[in-house]
This record gives structure tokens, sequence and C-alpha cells, in this order.
């Protein structure tokens, strides 16, 4: 799993990417603006997804399910803090 994500560390994101998992970090568009979440429920063609920022973020707890449609890509690799991780 992917650690924590804060302002200004830097992704590598993919739109080649089979089935999304819970904890994989994703490239969402929600109303018009492109967000960088954590799935944390599948179901089917559903996803729920949470930010790593509880108390500023705006997530299915706010919009609900999402269709998986609205991924964009999958996060591969975060460097946080010179420190560099891939997804498994």
């Amino acid at each position: 799993m992917l650690p924590k994500l804060e302002d200004g560390d830097i992704v590598v994101a993919s739109g080649w990417f089979r089935k999304l998992q819970p904890h994989d970090v994703v490239i969402i568009k929600h109303e018009g603006l492109e967000k960088i979440k954590r799935v944390q429920h599948v179901n089917k063609d559903k996803l729920y997804v949470i930010g790593d920022n509880d108390s500023f973020s705006t997530d299915s707890r706010h919009f609900g399910w999402i269709d998986s449609g609205h991924v964009l890509a999958k996060v591969l690799w975060t460097r946080i803090d010179g420190f560099n991780q891939t997804s498994d």
C-alpha cells in the first residue's frame, strides 16, 4: 500500500490498469476537477473512495459511490520527502 500523500508529493500514474482493489490510489474526475483518492471499497463497477486528509477531503463520504469510469489513472509510484515508494 502506498503511504499517505501530502500536498507537494510527486506521483506517477497510468491510465492502463486492470482491476482496482481497496487501498489502490487513483486519480478521478469529479465535478470538473482531478482528485487523488484512495479506493476503500469496490462493488462491481462502483468505487467508494476516500482522501488521505480526513479533515479536509471531499470524497465518497460526501458524494457517495462513483462509477469506475470516473477513474482517469492508477497511481503507480510516489516520491515523498526523498523517499520513493511503488504500489503493490
